[in-house]
């Protein structure tokens, strides 16, 4: 089918005027009794008080009991009453959600704040910092945590139990067993430490395989192609409908061509951004504060079992312990005497996440930026393949080249999807999808 014979059936005539009573009602002025945004001093203390409330939630689900602590200290009789304190605490809830008025709103802030943070702090501060790259950080750091959920929960949650077990136990058997599991962690820990820093990361390949799926999948060949209907020969001229169709379908396709090479290019942004670099800072310092956990912990439950593995003047706390267990450790009142007390020290100033630091970081960031060069060009190369497969199937199916099309939409008098493709068209280099 020729280009005249498609676009000649275009009469924008039968879209008509618009209704002179919308234009009135949308210059009628606004409900006065609008609800007005909060100022920024409430919004910093709902802030607050959301985070205090669930970081003492998070505290007591998860670490320790406050409640029952502080019962049995100073009102040993009334523990019987903490079996209902979560339907008082929710009752309460309830009541004050449902009959404080225009309070509401902040009561529910603060008790639904996790998804406040998730749905609404997160992605507001990635709007008003209009980064890419800060994006595509969140994402890679999301899909690593989801990836590896369940080895993650499993070994965190065994350390947990390991160090509580530590610390309120004194069979040997038990601190035995929860110290050689925290070594066997942090080892592990190490090693995976080390493994990601090299290994190209997997949500550059990701991207790859998104962008095939959603190229190829029927619902975007539905939205962008011109329908049979509308390219029967017996159709003369488009109905209003019609056009309508035809429009959306029009901009939808360059939508999805532009969209395409706008995302390879902030991926291109992205690979040569510092991220990856920010990202092994993290890990690295991360272990560091684990080892000296872990360390201190074994070594605690070394003390805890045999007195006499280390030499000390007084009753050692645990504070001083952990000093010992510190990776450069110099200056401390214990010394090690016994056979296991001197590996773990010598684990301590040889294995230890300081000592991996001091020595293969540099050659780990070197490494891991020509890995992920590679990688990451070969994504983009991939992307943009897509792109250009995509600018193909759209010439085939319009007879007219996107940057035609963005001409023509503008004579329809298109606006929404023209708003997005001008928008990611500006940031894209000259000729970049030639390249």
């Amino acid at each position: 089918m020729s280009v005249d014979s498609l676009w000649s059936k275009i009469d924008l005539s039968v879209k008509g005027t618009p209704d002179q009573g919308t234009t009135n009602n949308a210059e009628e002025p606004k409900d006065e009794s609008t609800a007005k945004a909060w100022p920024k001093w409430k919004v910093r203390l709902l802030d607050t008080i959301g985070s205090l409330v669930w970081l003492y939630i998070s505290v007591k689900l998860f670490i320790f009991d406050f409640d029952n602590y502080l019962v049995e200290r100073f009102l040993p009789g009334a523990t019987s009453v903490l079996d209902y304190r979560f339907l008082f605490v929710g009752g309460i809830f309830v009541l004050l959600v449902l009959f404080s008025g225009g309070r509401r709103l902040k009561y529910m802030y603060v008790g639904l704040f996790p998804l406040v943070v998730a749905f609404w702090k997160i992605p507001k501060w990635f709007y008003k910092a209009k980064s890419w790259v800060a994006v595509f950080t969140f994402l890679n750091v999301v899909s690593m945590a989801v990836r590896h959920l369940k080895w993650n929960a499993t070994t965190r949650f065994c350390a947990i139990l390991s160090l509580v077990g530590v610390a309120v136990s004194g069979n040997h058997v038990i601190l035995g067993v929860c110290a050689s599991y925290l070594g066997v962690y942090f080892v592990l820990l190490m090693a995976r430490t080390i493994w990601f820093s090299v290994k190209p990361s997997h949500f550059l390949k990701s991207q790859q395989t998104l962008i095939d799926k959603i190229s190829s999948a029927s619902f975007v060949t539905q939205i962008t192609t011109v329908s049979p209907e509308l390219r029967d020969s017996a159709l003369q001229k488009f109905s209003a409908a019609q056009l309508t169709t035809f429009q959306s379908n029009l901009g939808m396709a360059v939508l999805v061509s532009r969209a395409t090479y706008y995302w390879a290019y902030q991926l291109e942004k992205y690979r040569t951004s510092a991220a990856s670099l920010i990202l092994s800072a993290i890990a690295y310092a991360s272990l560091y504060v684990q080892g000296i956990v872990v360390f201190s912990v074994i070594n605690w439950a070394i003390l805890k079992m045999d007195p006499a593995a280390f030499s000390y003047s007084g009753d050692p706390a645990f504070l001083q312990v952990a000093y010992y267990s510190l990776f450069h450790g110099a200056g401390s009142a214990l010394s090690p005497v016994s056979g296991v007390a001197v590996a773990v020290k010598i684990a301590t100033n040889v294995v230890a996440p300081l000592f991996i630091t001091a020595l293969v970081t540099q050659f780990l960031i070197n490494r891991r930026q020509v890995e992920q060069d590679a990688a990451a060009e070969e994504a983009v190369k991939k992307i943009k393949a897509a792109g250009a497969e995509l600018e193909k199937r759209f010439k085939q199916e319009y007879e007219i080249s996107t940057e035609e099309a963005i001409a023509r939409l503008q004579a329809l008098g298109e606006s929404f999807f023209l708003t997005a493709i001008t928008a990611m068209s500006a940031q894209l280099p000259p000729d970049y999808d030639a390249e």
